[in-house]
């Protein structure tokens, strides 16, 4: 297998229900160069999407219909071919100001708010990514 300039790339998954949130992030950060990106916009679909596509980091929505971001973190935290993945919430269920009184960190995950710009998206990912 050879080494392909996309092999030193980050894989980063996005699952979000909102398609065009998905996509306008997908977009801003494989412009950057530094990651290969995927999207999920089904959540009943995002383990099988995980497995398939074993990313360094997934950046998670809270809510979503049929299952939520909790439900998600919960069913890849205890699959053993799945613990080891990174996980970081994206979400407008936290303000600004409850991030920062908590550190950044809400039951044990980081989160970012909503809307976030693409250089905060970045340095968030790049502060998570597992080293």
């Amino acid at each position: 297998m050879s080494d392909s300039p996309d092999s030193a790339k980050k894989k980063i998954l996005l699952i979000d229900d909102e398609p065009f949130i998905t996509s306008l992030m997908a977009m801003n950060l494989e412009d950057s160069g530094r990651y290969e990106v995927r999207e999920q916009n089904d959540s009943l679909k995002a383990l099988e999407t995980i497995m398939d596509f074993v990313p360094d980091l997934v950046v998670l929505d809270v809510m979503m219909p049929d299952l939520d971001g909790a439900d998600i973190i919960y069913r890849l935290k205890n699959d053993a071919r799945l613990k080891h993945i990174a996980v970081v919430f994206h979400t407008a269920t936290v303000r600004e100001a409850e991030l920062h009184a908590h550190g950044g960190i809400i039951s044990g995950f980081p989160f970012l708010a909503k809307p976030a710009t693409t250089d905060q998206m970045i340095e968030f990912i790049e502060k998570h990514l597992p080293k």
